[in-house]
């Protein structure tokens, strides 16, 4: 299990690393560039995932067809794969690169933002094709059991990315320091560097693929509705799903370039363990899968029930080393703004909550922080739990949200170039004010008199 899974999982990794590497030499040129290279992101994040649905289900087919040694289907299944990818890689350029406005916008409507993004975008928008290649033909090769190819092309990538991320971002060995767009451009040629080593091993191993390329592509529609029958729900399931993660992005991408920072460099980092796990999740369908195609159901039952006790334990693992190192890791990245640090390495664990002060008390007596209460019940709060150490009352003035505070806000984000729509100026209220409850309950009285 080891020899394959471990490849596996450490070529996903390396993949994760590329993100991770273009986020940590952009974040010296402040949280406007981290943004934009964010935002970015998520549309290059959901392209993937679409890949990784078409590779996912390609993986299941392949492996049983590795089983059962039916090469000819082998090719196949690449074939249509490669026609899918294909398919969505121009889809997505077409977006990429002729409406990356409106495709940033969804996210953020910062127009310092929006103008360092296009940039970006316009770069990585070539990448597609080189991605949809990469993805599938390293699926390809670990279904048929061929794990160091696709891990050696990505040690590669990730050496070619890193090193020209230094070069064409700063300006190193006589470039001029391109920036941002240095960043999109490490990351498109590093991509096409592993695209030629995958090309050039798939032609000269002597495997599955030495086959006239008209074997790769003849194909009959029985074989792609088989096909399609597998991917395309795991296409579907992928794409929901990083709908749903990019509305998440969407809420940090609107209050503002500073918090979208911090989430862009915690979701970078992120992203090693989650893609770590897609690693493992390969492993495991190539491995059933091939159980499967030589006849070994049982086995393939008793391996996959391996898989899912073993995969929850690595993640509380991994969760915990993650919590462990996060404020080292981030120490080494130059974060612009304390702000922005703050979001990438303590997120919130528990959600905001409307309580009584009674219930306040478990809490307060637990925190090992000083607690700073703010907002018209804080003095309430700080007479019932003053002989609690390290709690303090803010003075009156601080207390609560003024106009005065709110505009020295602004004029701080104004000066770096920056801009916040009026609605996130608002006020976000747990429940509603004292007095609007009573209002309310006045007129529900006389509603129901009436």
């Amino acid at each position: 299990m080891a020899k394959l899974a471990l490849p596996i999982a450490l070529q996903q990794l390396l993949v994760s690393c590329a993100q991770l590497v273009d986020t940590a030499m952009v974040t010296p040129l402040g949280n406007v560039i981290v943004s934009a290279v964010g935002v970015s992101s998520r549309w290059i994040f959901l392209m993937n995932l679409f890949y990784f649905g078409i590779s996912s289900g390609s993986a299941a087919l392949i492996s049983q067809f590795w089983g059962a040694k039916e090469e000819k289907h082998i090719r196949s299944s690449y074939g249509v794969a490669l026609i899918f990818g294909t398919g969505v890689a121009l889809v997505a350029f077409a977006a990429m690169f002729f409406f990356p406005d409106q495709l940033i916008r969804v996210f953020s409507n910062e127009a310092p933002v929006i103008a360092e993004a296009r940039k970006y975008m316009k770069i990585v928008a070539f990448m597609g094709l080189f991605s949809s290649f990469n993805q599938i033909t390293c699926v390809v090769l670990r279904a048929t059991e061929k794990v160091n190819p696709p891990l050696y092309s990505s040690i590669a990538a990730v050496a070619v990315n890193t090193a020209l991320n230094y070069i064409l971002i700063n300006g190193k060995l006589g470039f001029p320091a391109m920036g941002i767009s240095g960043a999109a451009a490490a990351t498109l040629i590093s991509a096409a560097v592993q695209s030629l080593i995958l090309i050039i091993y798939i032609n000269t191993a002597k495997q599955v693929f030495k086959a006239p390329p008209t074997e790769f592509f003849r194909l009959t529609g029985a074989f792609v509705r088989r096909f399609s029958v597998t991917c395309l729900p795991v296409v579907f399931n992928e794409g929901i799903w990083a709908i749903g993660t990019n509305i998440y992005s969407m809420v940090f991408a609107r209050q503002g370039s500073e918090a979208y920072a911090g989430y862009t460099i915690f979701s970078s980092i992120e992203q090693i363990a989650f893609v770590f796990f897609v690693g493992i999740c390969h492993a495991c369908s190539i491995m059933t899968g091939k159980t499967i195609g030589e006849g070994r159901e049982e086995d393939a039952y008793r391996l996959a029930k391996r898989f899912l006790i073993m995969t929850p334990l690595i993640g509380v693992f991994t969760g915990a080393v993650l919590a462990s190192v996060r404020v080292p890791l981030l120490s080494l990245l130059d974060i612009e703004t304390q702000g922005a640090f703050d979001l990438a390495s303590h997120r919130r664990l528990t959600e905001d909550a409307a309580a009584p002060v009674t219930e306040l008390e478990n809490f307060v007596q637990s925190c090992k922080k000083p607690l700073f209460f703010v907002g018209d019940g804080a003095t309430l709060c700080y007479n019932t739990y003053k002989s609690v150490p390290g709690v303090v009352c803010t003075p009156p003035a601080l207390q609560v949200l003024r106009g005065a505070g709110v505009a020295l806000a602004a004029k701080a984000l104004w000066e770096n170039g920056e801009c916040v729509p009026p609605a996130a100026l608002l006020p976000d209220y747990h429940r509603l004010s004292q007095a609007e409850r009573e209002r309310a309950e006045r007129e529900k009285t006389k509603g129901a008199s009436e």
